[in-house]
């Protein structure tokens, strides 16, 4: 059986292209930036790791799941919110004519209290609780911006740290394969910072590019 080792100009140890070579090729950059996702599937199928679409579909996929939980999340918020409170339930009351001849404004003038209002019986609750939050809705809509703008920073670090796990994981394994010079930890950091990891991705493309291309040793291993 023949196993192929990359032979670098330093020897048996190989190393990462300098990472501001990444703006000389505006190819792999530009789609680095656009789409990470799709440089890293050139890179897996170059890198022998399988066919370019199954790594897109592996990070990509991922990323959703984890963006459609949270956003979900939000979604959840803002209808039981908008939706829910302006509701006012009148499906049993309309055969009442009364029901239909209410004054809001007058509830709503008068601190959401029903005392001089005639209204029935069916329709109390649901009128006072949306005039209590019609009286509230700028502290509504403050706690709404505070949850959304709370799951966002959650849902960033969330999907950053997927990227540092994920791609991290195949740079050491790029690493290990071409017997490049690494630190695990370092692979995890620099694919979980933004836009250093796009650049990151640039410098595996072509590194494992130019490592195909150089000459291949074959060694005998009985």
């Amino acid at each position: 059986m023949d196993k192929y080792q990359k032979i670098s100009d330093f020897g048996n140890v190989n190393h990462f292209d300098n990472i501001c070579g990444c703006f000389s090729n505006l190819c792999s950059l530009s789609m680095g930036c656009l789409f990470p996702q799709c440089l890293f599937g050139r890179i897996y199928e170059i890198s022998g790791f399988g066919e370019c679409f199954a790594g897109c579909c592996k990070i990509f996929s991922m990323q959703f799941i984890i963006n459609l939980i949270f956003s979900s999340l939000i979604f959840d918020k803002e209808i039981s919110l908008f939706y829910h409170k302006f509701n006012v339930d009148i499906k049993n009351c309309t055969k009442d004519p009364i029901c239909n001849n209410y004054n809001y404004t007058e509830i709503y003038n008068n601190n959401c209290s029903l005392n001089n209002n005639t209204i029935c019986d069916c329709l109390k609750e649901s009128v006072v609780e949306k005039c209590n939050f019609e009286k509230n809705i700028d502290t509504e809509l403050m706690d709404l911006y505070e949850y959304i703008s709370l799951l966002s920073i959650l849902n960033l670090i969330v999907y950053m740290t997927i990227n540092g796990c994920f791609y991290g994981h195949y740079r050491t394994k790029i690493s290990r394969r071409y017997n490049i010079l690494h630190n695990s930890r370092w692979d995890f950091i620099i694919h979980f910072l933004p836009c250093v990891h796009q650049i990151a991705l640039c410098q595996e493309y072509n590194t494992v590019s130019r490592l195909e291309l150089k000459p291949i040793y074959v060694v005998n291993v009985n």
